[in-house]
Order: structure tokens, then C-alpha cells, then sequence
């Protein structure tokens, strides 16, 4: 009995190291460039859009549930909190929202290449930036729009965001102004920073308002229009999210640096990443923030700023989302989509395909890989059996 249980023990200790730790994330190849990713609350999928006009949807799993073309470059996606529904806007003004089976609910067109995209916590309301901020509803019935004028130094919505039950909507312009309305379309307030606005987020209840920009100033506004705090940020905002309960911000800088802020108290942490920060998001309570730069490379850190890993994506990391707990999260760099289990740090799956091709790697034969190393295994418990008898 004792020979038996020293045999399992071998095998249960030699097995795991043969076979591989199991997988952290999956990727899959897009056939072009990523220029936005979204995931669900849960983690469950997520959406990449691309240069050449693909809106692929990629399970927890690593299973492509689907890949349909939007016509013309994706520019920006957005996945809704509930209802499951996938919104995809186009550098022509092309708007479609589908289902999470990937079938098309509506088509719409703006005016001006999609800039931004943003749901309500509900999906029953869908805001668009582009030449101007129009508003949607699930149905695609157009609420109300508005622009920022006739003249050309009006500017374009570079970015928006909508509260959570969907009543207020921000947006930032290219013009360097930051807009709170109502449903409506109500201008409820005004503020003008002192360059163009790259980045604009909103807390889940409308109170807390964050713009970030070319003027390296991080602004936070109270829902009645008061400036309650602007921080100087040393250099450009290329990328800027607010934490769901308004309690962190974070800010991705020219120059590499992620700053991490209390809207009511100043900065908190600081990283430096050595490239470009070119996305950011944080989890819905703070607990996890990460960030997408330059030089490709996707890292995440705890809400006390310690950095709890980095991967090589391999190409410039230009889009990012986080699950709502941070449990999940979405990336796109260069011509692959990937989505990780952020517990631990990075591992692929077994046969992950290669980056560098599209080609899935070929099933090893029994003869060789693991199957040779699980057939030395054998005849090393079956040695390690006659060894025990003899004795």
C-alpha cells in the first residue's frame, strides 16, 4: 500500500510540471490593427474593433464567439452593463449595435468620424461623439444632438461618458471644452480648459466629473459645475478613467508616467513605465488599474500602486478595459486582441497560437513533446515499482 501511494505521489508531483500551469489569458490574432477594446461587467467577453473593419468578440475562454465586418475602420466599441449590447463606431460615421450574438440590432450614421462611445449602466441609452454628441436610445431612436458650433476652431467630442441611470452625459472637445448636460440635451454647465481635451470620465452617480489634455492639467468638477480641484501633471493627458464611485482617477502621461489620484485629496501613487502611457482604466471600487503603453507592454497594479504584473504584448498597447472588479481584463496591441485573468500573472495556454502568425500550432503526436515526456514519466514510476519490490 505504501509503494502504491509513493508511486501516485511521484506522478501527482512530476505531471503538473510536464503538462504546464494553467492558462491566464488567451489572444487571438485580429488581421489588423486594434484600435479599441471593451469587456462585459462580469468579464465574461470582450470586443476589439479594427483598422480593417472586423468588431470580434473573444469569450473568457479564448473561444472567438464571432467576427463580423462593420464596413469601414472601427474607430470605437462599447459594451453596455446589461442587455448585452455591443455598440461599434466607424471612421466613416458608420453606428451599429448589436447583440452578444453578434447579429445586428441597427445601423445609424453621424456626422463625422466616431470618436467615443458610451452606455448607461442599463444599456438603454447609448451616447455617440463625433463632429457633434448625439444620444441614442436601445431602440437607435436619436434623442437629441449637439455641436459645438459652425466655426472650424469649434472642435470635435473627443470623448464622453454617461452616469449610470443614464440622466447626465460629459463630453470633452477637441476645443478644449468639458460639457455636463442633462437627458435632454440640457447644457447644464461649461468649463474651458486650456488646450484640446483627449480624455473625460464620470462617476456612476454624476457626482464626480474628471478632463484631462494637452494643457497637463487633471481637472475634477462637482456635478454643479464647481472646479474642486485642478492638479498639474508635469506633462500631456493621453488617457484618463475614473473609478465607478468617483474615489480614484487615473492618468496615463506623455513621457510614461500612470499617476493614480483622490479627486478630494491630490495624488496618491505615481509609476513610471518608461513609454507613452496610450490607455488606462481602473475597476469599479479602485482596486485594480492598469495601463497599455508604447513600447507594448500591458501592466497592472493594486490600488496601493504596487504593480502586480507586466506582459509584452508585443506591439503598441493602445486599448484597455477592466471588468468591474478588475477580475478580467481586455487588451488590444498591434494585430492581436487578448483578455487575462488578472489574478495571477501572465500564462498562455497550451497551445496558444503563435503571436507572430496566424496559423494554430499543430497537435503534438504522442511520439513527441509531452507525450515522450509523459512515456519517460512511466517508465520512471514503473522503475521506481520494481525498485520498491525488490526492497
Amino acid at each position: 500500500m505504501r509503494r502504491t501511494a509513493l508511486i501516485i505521489a511521484l506522478l501527482a508531483i512530476m505531471i503538473p510540471v510536464v503538462t504546464g500551469a494553467e492558462a491566464t489569458y488567451h489572444s487571438v490574432s485580429t488581421g489588423s490593427i486594434v484600435n479599441d477594446v471593451a469587456i462585459t461587467a462580469d468579464g465574461r467577453y470582450m470586443v476589439a474593433g479594427t483598422a480593417e473593419g472586423r468588431i470580434i468578440c473573444l469569450q473568457q475562454d479564448g473561444t472567438v464567439s464571432w467576427n463580423v465586418s462593420a464596413g469601414s475602420p472601427v474607430t470605437t466599441v462599447a459594451v453596455a452593463g446589461a442587455r448585452d449590447y455591443i455598440a461599434a463606431g466607424t471612421e466613416t460615421g458608420d453606428l451599429l449595435l448589436l447583440d452578444s450574438e453578434g447579429n445586428t440590432h441597427w445601423t445609424r450614421s453621424v456626422r463625422g468620424p466616431a470618436r467615443g462611445l458610451a452606455f448607461s449602466g442599463d444599456g438603454l441609452t447609448l451616447a455617440v461623439g463625433s463632429d457633434r454628441l448625439t444620444l441614442y436610445d436601445h431602440r437607435g431612436e436619436e434623442g437629441w444632438n449637439f455641436s459645438t458650433g459652425a466655426r472650424a476652431s469649434a472642435g470635435t467630442i473627443s470623448s464622453v461618458a454617461l452616469t449610470q441611470d443614464g440622466n447626465y452625459v460629459v463630453a470633452g472637445s477637441d476645443s478644449g471644452a468639458v460639457y455636463y448636460f442633462g437627458r435632454r440635451g440640457n447644457v447644464i454647465w461649461q468649463a474651458l480648459a486650456h488646450g484640446p481635451v483627449t480624455a473625460v470620465d464620470v462617476s456612476r452617480d454624476g457626482a464626480v466629473i474628471a478632463a484631462g489634455g494637452q494643457d497637463r492639467a487633471l481637472q475634477i468638477y462637482r456635478r454643479a459645475g464647481i472646479l474642486s480641484r485642478a492638479t498639474p501633471t508635469g506633462a500631456p493627458i493621453l488617457a484618463l478613467a475614473l473609478s465607478g464611485d468617483g474615489r480614484f482617477a487615473v492618468v496615463g502621461k506623455e513621457g510614461g508616467d500612470l499617476d493614480c489620484y483622490r479627486p478630494d485629496e491630490g495624488l496618491l501613487w505615481k509609476n513610471r513605465t518608461g513609454s507613452d502611457v496610450l490607455a488606462v482604466d481602473i475597476s469599479r471600487r479602485g482596486e485594480a488599474a492598469a495601463a497599455g503603453t508604447a513600447n507594448g507592454t500591458v501592466h497592472l497594479w493594486n490600488s496601493g500602486g504596487e504593480m502586480r504584473w507586466s506582459f509584452d504584448a508585443g506591439a503598441l498597447a493602445g486599448a484597455i478595459a477592466l471588468s468591474d472588479s478588475g477580475d478580467y481584463l481586455a487588451a488590444g496591441a498591434g494585430e492581436r486582441a487578448f483578455i487575462f485573468r488578472t489574478a495571477d500573472a501572465p500564462v498562455p495556454a497550451a497551445a496558444e497560437e503563435p503571436r507572430e502568425s496566424t496559423t494554430p500550432r499543430p497537435t503534438p503526436t504522442l511520439a513527441s513533446g509531452e507525450g515522450a515526456l509523459i512515456g519517460l514519466l512511466a517508465i520512471g514510476a514503473a522503475g521506481v515499482a520494481c525498485y520498491l519490490r525488490r526492497r
